[in-house]
């Protein structure tokens, strides 16, 4: 039985593994029931309570899948620029002006058909991410310039913008003194998912008696916030997982990640690279901020980003940097932020508590990815190279004679 679970064997690594895990998640629940009792309240509670307002109710999962739509996008488009080492943080910029896109041309485009609008709105958006990313881009590849100053700095050009058009150029007229943009006609709202009218096939394998108090649960989802984005951001993660894995774009993108002396020898340019994982990230997320605009918010709002660009380096941790992982890595972020909102109101604790909770995590995780690493082969030692043997040894005379 031991013998199993031995070093070096498929169960012992596997047992290894999920002990590293273990102790990387129990740590990390342990730094936030520290920050709980400190103030306090009971951290079991808090927990339970968090889970429950994200996935507890169909309210709660309706909010949770409508936060997690533009941080699949975002995270989807971070993949390839810090794959290859290009440490563009600015998409929180780049989902602004990806907004700004889209509603300039909500508001001021004139065309015969919805449709027709509808799509121009979407490559405005793509158009106005990619443009401001590529902004950081160039310069690293002209210049040397870091791009992870230029790309933060360019977050605060982006929302000053904005600012400008809500409060000023852009601003509702009969809006009663508040900043925003008019809204969009109703033609251009991207549909919600009324799944009040779904009704669920009959060769569907569920339990017997499982079949109306689904139908009833998900009647209680109403109109709900999801919409027609998701269906984009779903095509988005596959999209990336297919250029990552299977196409040789996504391997070039990580041997440029594996630096410039690695990617000389085998006569890659990087600065091709830079271009294409710069245009990629923006316009993921200017689809994001098409998303918010279109399908949520129909108006363009000062805080129309929520700081999920920032939120989307979280994800992509938490993702290891693999499409699969990072697309469930935002519904659980997306569950966190929205169940966290609800520690306010119950626990009278700070809404940045939820904060806390989403970096404690990441730290369990990046500890229990150290230790598995660490242990994926525990014993093993750098084996001493074997001294000469000596020729009067008995037996070795006759080997080194029949090898003559």
């Amino acid at each position: 039985m031991i013998g199993r679970f031995a070093a070096g064997t498929p169960a012992g690594v596997v047992a290894r593994r999920a002990l590293a895990w273990l102790i990387g998640m129990g740590g990390a629940l342990a730094i936030f029931a520290g920050f709980v009792i400190f103030l306090g309240k009971d951290p079991v509670a808090v927990i339970v309570a968090t889970v429950k307002g994200a996935f507890g109710s169909p309210l709660g999962i309706s909010r949770t899948i409508g936060r997690s739509i533009p941080l699949l996008l975002l995270s989807a488009g971070l993949i390839p620029a810090f794959r290859a080492r290009f440490w563009n943080i600015g998409l929180n910029g780049c989902m602004l002006m990806g907004a700004v896109g889209a509603t300039g041309v909500a508001l001021y485009v004139p065309t015969g058909t919805s449709e027709l609008t509808g799509l121009l709105m979407f490559v405005g958006a793509v158009v106005c991410g990619a443009v401001w990313a590529l902004i950081p881009g160039l310069l690293r590849l002209q210049f040397q310039t870091p791009e992870i100053i230029v790309s933060l700095l360019l977050n605060y050009v982006a929302q000053r913008i904005v600012d400008f058009l809500v409060f000023s150029a852009w601003k509702n007229p009969a809006g009663r003194g508040f900043p925003g943009t008019a809204n969009f006609e109703q033609t251009l709202w991207l549909s919600r998912w009324d799944v009040t009218k779904l009704v669920l096939p009959s060769w569907l394998p569920l339990p017997d008696g499982w079949g109306p108090p689904l139908q009833v649960w998900m009647r209680g989802l109403g109109n709900s916030n999801i919409h027609t984005g998701l269906a984009v951001a779903v095509i988005g993660v596959i999209a990336i997982w297919l250029m990552m894995n299977r196409t040789i774009w996504g391997l070039r993108i990580d041997i440029a990640g594996q630096g410039a002396r690695a990617s000389r020898y085998l006569g890659l340019s990087t600065g091709w690279v830079i271009v294409l994982v710069s245009v990629i990230g923006g316009g993921f997320a200017g689809i994001a901020g098409w998303s918010e605009v279109a399908g949520l918010n129909h108006r363009l709002e000062a805080g129309i980003s929520q700081e999920l660009g920032y939120t989307a380096i979280l994800v992509v941790a938490l993702g290891a940097l693999r499409p699969g992982l990072t697309a469930g890595a935002s519904v659980l972020v997306a569950g966190l932020l929205i169940g966290g909102s609800q520690l306010q109101v119950q626990f009278s604790l700070p809404v940045a508590m939820a904060g806390v909770l989403l970096w404690a995590i990441l730290y369990g995780v990046m500890n229990a990815q150290n230790l598995a690493e660490r242990w994926a082969r525990p014993g093993t030692r750098t084996p001493a190279v074997p001294a000469a043997p000596d020729p009067g040894t008995p037996g070795v005379a006759t080997v080194v004679a029949e090898k003559d």
